[in-house]
């Protein structure tokens, strides 16, 4: 089934020291690992959310074989929420009623997961999240929200309404939402193993 996806592309890469867009795993940069998946998943448009005009510069020639659209944060913090928001109205001008998020940092993401998630986002269900064990130690406590795939009015004005409030954590807003969580077994049975959701955040997990 078609789709839309966005890369969240906008980190400042401070742990890894280097854009990690860029960045060469087996071969081919981290960026195109995730559009490949995308491609192959049956993605037929995608968003890459950056800082600036100048790291698109920086990433054109390396996605120049994909169609993509640029969308740019707003301001010059690291914020998440921010970044999110500023795409998912990027998205809502293009019309797109639902969203497969990417983080940067995941290149080696299987297309069964972004085939099977927007299979399940059905009626009145406005998100569907994966699970992993990668992280249940973190204060997610294993749930994936940037590889959900998401309805974008709802999740704007949810985000919209979170900011106001000091707890404005994403796994937060979207438990807070109609949603289904995708758990280890599920995605288990499809063929994915754990290697899916590895972040890479140093380099020392390129390694």
């Amino acid at each position: 089934m078609p789709f839309e996806a966005i890369i969240l592309a906008g980190g400042k890469s401070k742990r890894m020291g280097r854009d990690k867009a860029t960045l060469e795993i087996e071969g081919k940069a981290m960026i195109v690992h995730i559009l490949d998946a995308l491609k192959s998943a049956g993605c037929n448009n995608v968003l890459i959310q950056i800082k600036s005009p100048e790291t698109q510069k920086i990433l054109s020639p390396l996605v120049s074989d994909y169609d993509v659209i640029w969308g740019f944060d707003e301001g010059n913090e690291s914020d998440i929420l921010q970044a999110l928001y500023s795409a998912l109205n990027t998205a809502l001008k293009h019309q797109w009623d639902f969203v497969q998020l990417v983080p940067i940092d995941t290149p080696f993401l299987s297309s069964i997961l972004f085939e099977k998630l927007t299979e399940l986002c059905k009626d009145d269900v406005e998100v569907v999240i994966p699970s992993s064990n990668s992280s249940k130690n973190t204060s997610s406590k294993g749930l994936e929200p940037l590889l959900s795939y998401v309805k974008v009015k709802p999740a704007i004005k949810k985000i919209s309404d979170a900011r106001k409030y000091k707890d404005n954590r994403l796994v937060k807003i979207f438990c807070e939402m109609n949603h289904i969580i995708i758990e280890q077994p599920q995605w288990e049975k499809w063929g994915i193993t754990e290697k899916s959701f590895k972040n890479l955040n140093y380099p020392k997990d390129c390694e």
